[in-house]
């Protein structure tokens, strides 16, 4: 149950983070541009944080601590970001809630396995109460916007630390003992990391995260300009969310059936649809709604198939570093660029449709790499 709440926590205040980040730096009247570039400049302490952190909890023998300190000093954080308005001190705070943020989510998968031990298939339902804390929040988070006003989200987002700060203080974990790093010849993990099949996976999941990044900087805004209420912006957060909770539940049995290849290559291919449908057709409510769904195969479904790739590209002793680097690379680098480039091609809402079909062609050009991630037949 402590680990439930957690999740619970952990998630729902991303749930403010992720689409009202953009509606406060637009608040404090920078512009697009400078808006990208903000995110992008936190986004690329994700590259070096997750693998930091690692690295110093498998030293320690002990997580709990770093994820006490990240979300302590995060909430610190937020509270200074409500005190501050120029373009330095803004990308130094959101610089440093990046790197802090990131110490939380990793270490508290690893607690969370480590405490199941031989009851790993109750991490499912573990992982699910993130998910509701996500649902619950992005339904009321823009209401609380419009209550408070663009400028409260850092206030906003501190109120949501607390619950998640008492959560973390009630774990409890089982010590280990600090790891000497056992890693192996590094020409072996090499030897994987140059295969055609995973630099055609980074190439693809690049281009995903690349593709995303209109959608978690601007996605609040763009609906909010296109006139939609602020509980209707929720309910359509909420809505994909949604679809990736029941994807999370049925992705195994698509996975046992289907080669990752394909199904990574579809996902891509619906995603392209989906920002497609954003960038043309977003003021139909239906269609707009329809494009959120797909969240279950550009996340869901996609991660599910990623994880299994990985498991099964990198032998045992080389897992946790395929998983860094693909975290790091894909999900930090990819993403920084995109958040980069949607700033200059935005323009205060004017190149929304243009941002985002260029999303589309990013994920389109992604489901072809997939198709490179397939086996030779003589690895089948």
């Amino acid at each position: 149950m402590r680990l439930r709440w957690a999740y619970f926590g952990y998630f729902a205040v991303l749930a403010m983070i992720m689409p009202y980040l953009a509606v406060f730096l637009d608040a404090l009247n920078f512009t697009s541009r400078e808006i990208g570039e903000l995110i992008a400049i936190a986004t690329m302490l994700r590259i070096v944080g997750p693998p930091a952190w690692a690295m110093y909890c498998d030293l320690k023998g002990k997580r709990l601590p770093a994820i006490r300190l990240g979300v302590f000093v995060t909430l610190g954080l937020f509270l200074a970001l409500s005190q501050v308005t120029s373009f330095a001190g803004v990308a130094l705070i959101m610089a440093l809630i990046s790197l802090f943020w990131s110490a939380i989510l990793p270490q508290l998968e690893a607690v969370t396995l480590n405490t199941l031990g031989q009851e790993q298939h109750k991490y499912s339902g573990i992982r699910a109460s993130g998910s509701l804390g996500f649902i619950v929040v992005a339904v009321v988070a823009a209401w609380l916007i419009d209550w408070g006003g663009k400028t409260s989200f850092p206030l906003l987002a501190a109120a949501l630390m607390l619950p998640l700060a008492i959560s973390v203080v009630r774990l409890r974990e089982q010590v280990q003992e600090p790891q000497q790093a056992k890693t192996g010849p590094t020409s072996k993990i090499m030897h994987n990391i140059l295969k055609r099949q995973f630099l055609a996976f980074m190439a693809a999941n690049i281009l995903l995260q690349l593709s995303f990044a209109p959608f978690y900087a601007f996605f609040a805004l763009y609906l909010t300009q296109l006139g939609y209420a602020p509980f209707t912006i929720g309910t359509i957060l909420a809505l994909g969310v949604v679809a990736e909770v029941v994807m999370f539940i049925v992705a195994s049995k698509l996975l046992v059936r289907f080669r990752s290849s394909r199904v990574l290559a579809v996902c891509l291919g619906l995603t392209a649809l989906r920002w497609w449908l954003v960038a043309d057709l977003a003021m139909v409510w239906w269609v707009l709604a329809l494009s959120q769904l797909l969240h279950a195969f550009s996340f869901a479904l996609q991660h599910s198939a990623a994880m299994k790739f990985l498991h099964r590209h990198f032998p045992k002793s080389q897992q946790g570093r395929g998983q860094a680097i693909y975290i790091s690379v894909a999900w930090g680098g990819g993403a920084a660029i995109g958040a980069w480039v949607s700033g200059i091609t935005w323009q205060e809402g004017a190149g929304a449709s243009f941002t985002y079909t260029l999303a589309a062609v990013a994920a389109l050009i992604g489901m072809f790499c997939a198709f490179g991630i397939a086996r030779e037949k003589a690895e089948q």
